[in-house]
């Protein structure tokens, strides 16, 4: 198979807030990169993701990883993607932003690309993250190094094809001093 973007394995793809692992599979798709390790706590989830990607292993809680335990372990991964929790973002949810319990995860998420510095990142949230986080989200990329890229999608759009209709965000970081459009082109040979 043919990747949209070929990357460098390193250390593959590693997933937080990984639930169903869409996202993964999605990232998968694109780079060709294999998810060697997840962070899911639910035991549902969790049971799902020892069937759907077996090979990786489960960090389990992320408040709870060393990630520098964990940049010692295993070699500096090729991608991060975390769909972290939305429920304190989204219009459905009590709306108490990005600060929130559960929506509050995204800053443990950042701390894990401080460590780990994935070569790329990619996220996804609800669109009410434009107005309920997302100028967070973007002031601790920059802390850390990162630029992004974002955008908006309906999951029920022909190019996503979900069966519902909510408006997705979804966002690329990679390392400020690096410009991923270059890199993947002289990667490919174009």
């Amino acid at each position: 198979m043919t990747h949209l973007l070929a990357l460098p394995q390193y250390g593959g793809n590693i997933s937080l807030c990984t639930g169903s692992a869409a996202l993964d599979q999605a990232v998968e798709h694109v780079t060709g990169l294999t998810t060697v390790a997840v962070a899911e706590k639910d035991p549902a989830a969790s049971r799902l993701l020892a069937a759907r990607v077996p090979h990786a292993r489960n960090l389990g809680d992320i408040t709870a990883v060393d990630w520098q335990h964990v940049a010692a372990e295993l070699p500096r991964p090729a991608a991060l993607t975390a769909g972290f929790p939305c429920q304190d973002i989204s219009n459905a949810g009590p709306r108490g932003g990005i600060a929130g319990d559960r929506s509050g995860l995204w800053k443990t998420v950042a701390e894990a690309v401080r460590v780990l510095r994935p070569r790329l990142v990619f996220l996804e949230n609800v669109a009410a993250i434009r107005s309920r986080g997302l100028d967070v989200v973007a002031a601790d990329l920059a802390q850390v190094g990162y630029d992004a890229r974002w955008m908006c999608l309906r999951a029920g759009d022909a190019e996503v094809g979900a069966c519902h209709r909510r408006d997705r965000w979804f966002a690329v970081a990679y390392p400020a001093a690096e410009n991923p459009h270059l890199t993947a082109r002289t990667e490919r040979g174009t």
